[in-house]
């Protein structure tokens, strides 16, 4: 069987570890079903599961407080960047356009920007930058705007290759806060959670961005797409991609489109849907929200999606959970309603096994068996997995800010976007 691989970024410079990632990925390129070349190309991560890559550490200890080896000033938007080669993809709103940034992720020295006029006229957030984290390919960046505009950008000179309105094509509502799920990019294509009218799937094909197929109906989710295949699932016998909409998650056969199953998930009314389905170690798919809706547990196959257990293990409004040595680590709670609860369970029993109250929302990273645990207000956390209680090995802080956007890890360097208009930030922290 021909295995099959994201299209991620090729390294052409970098680091050591970047170095060896790339000989390893052209030894052993027709064997495995990843490349190992890559850091964090697009949200969460290599695998979309908030695992960090392999070449990274968590340091023994770290100071109280931290300054970043840079900074720089950035527009409005919650998308969080991507990282590739020692290169940072950003995107950003500045003013009537929305900008994409290619920067050298070691100096934040930019390599280049291109303008796209903006179209997304705001809603209940008076933000009007991106929310979805751009993708870094090996020769391209996708992104995709609040306004729900797909772009690929050419990697080298930041030249448009290609533009789509999907929202526009596929009548697609605006929601609570416009376009929020970041498309799932699979070799040579991008899946993406429109919400039309005309489909609520969309593939379109990389090279040209063309339509491969469409498929269901339903409104738009903010949580995003990801990839399963026997690897992740050994149960699955053909690749899938599940995508959450507004109500109902579907597994969609990777190659045609066809609904393979479905199940609801999420509610109408003032509700959110927006953390990132993902795997538990013993494969499993775990789905979260919060708003009432609470979490699900489910077996899945080519075939079926059947709920193992569903209740309120984790109501996450936004902050994706991650899965380390067979727990589950994630934030409860809501931002709008005050405090949080930050959370680990057996995944397999499902018995609670600690938790910490009053907690900012928090976004979770997984590092070997340690679990790095980022507040919203910039505090961070190191937890050893197995651990029986909240008691971290260290505790240390970003500056001053608001840390929506999901962070990146790449080698030993954190990389995060603060909110906090005209002083937002980007900003590059060395964990060691």
């Amino acid at each position: 069987m021909k295995s099959q691989t994201i299209d991620i970024a090729i390294p052409k410079s970098g680091r050591s570890s970047g170095v060896l990632k790339s000989v390893l990925a052209v030894l052993l390129g027709g064997l495995i079903s990843h490349p190992l070349f890559a850091d964090w190309p697009g949200l969460l991560g290599v695998h979309r599961d908030g695992k960090a890559d392999a070449s990274c550490q968590l340091p023994e200890k770290l100071a109280d407080s931290l300054v970043p080896l840079w900074s720089i000033p950035v527009g409005q938007g919650y998308a969080g960047p991507a990282i590739a080669d020692n290169q940072l993809a950003f995107y950003e709103r500045q003013g009537n356009t929305d900008r994409v940034r290619l920067l050298n992720a070691a100096t934040g020295e930019e390599i280049w920007s291109r303008d796209i006029p903006a179209k997304y006229q705001g809603g209940v957030d008076a933000d009007k930058g991106p929310r979805c984290v751009p993708t870094i390919t090996a020769s391209g960046i996708l992104v995709y705007s609040a306004a729900g505009e797909l772009t690929l950008l050419d990697r080298q000179q930041g030249t448009i290759r290609w533009t789509r309105s999907l929202k526009q094509e596929f009548q697609s509502e605006d929601g609570y806060f416009g376009a929020g799920s970041s498309p799932l990019v699979v070799g040579d294509r991008a899946i993406i959670n429109v919400g039309g009218k005309r489909a609520s799937v969309v593939c379109v094909s990389l090279p040209d961005g063309k339509d491969v197929w469409t498929a269901c109906q339903g409104d738009a989710s903010y949580a995003s797409p990801i990839y399963l295949d026997s690897k992740k699932v050994p149960s699955i016998s053909s690749p899938l991609v599940v995508v959450p909409t507004r109500t109902t998650t579907y597994g969609l056969d990777m190659q045609s489109g066809k609904e393979l199953w479905k199940f609801s998930f999420g509610q109408r009314g003032p509700t959110v849907n927006a953390a990132t389905p993902i795997v538990t170690q013993d494969g499993m798919l775990f789905m979260t929200a919060s708003y009432n809706i609470g979490s699900q547990l489910l077996r899945v196959d080519s075939a079926s999606a059947k709920v193992v257990r569903k209740g309120e293990e984790l109501s996450s409004q936004y902050a994706t959970p991650v899965s380390v040595g067979g727990y589950l680590f994630g934030c409860d709670g809501r931002e709008d309603q005050g405090g949080a609860v930050y959370r680990c369970w057996n995944e397999q029993s499902g018995d609670l096994r600690w938790e910490r109250a009053g907690m900012p929302i928090c976004h979770s990273i997984g590092v070997e068996d340690r679990v790095l645990v980022f507040g919203i207000d910039g505090t961070l956390w190191c937890l050893d997995a197995n651990a029986s209680g909240f008691a971290p090995l260290w505790q240390s802080a970003l500056p001053s800010g608001v840390y929506r956007a999901v962070p990146a890890l790449s080698d030993n360097l954190l990389f995060v976007r603060s909110s906090n208009g005209a002083n937002s930030l980007l900003s590059c922290f060395e964990l060691k």
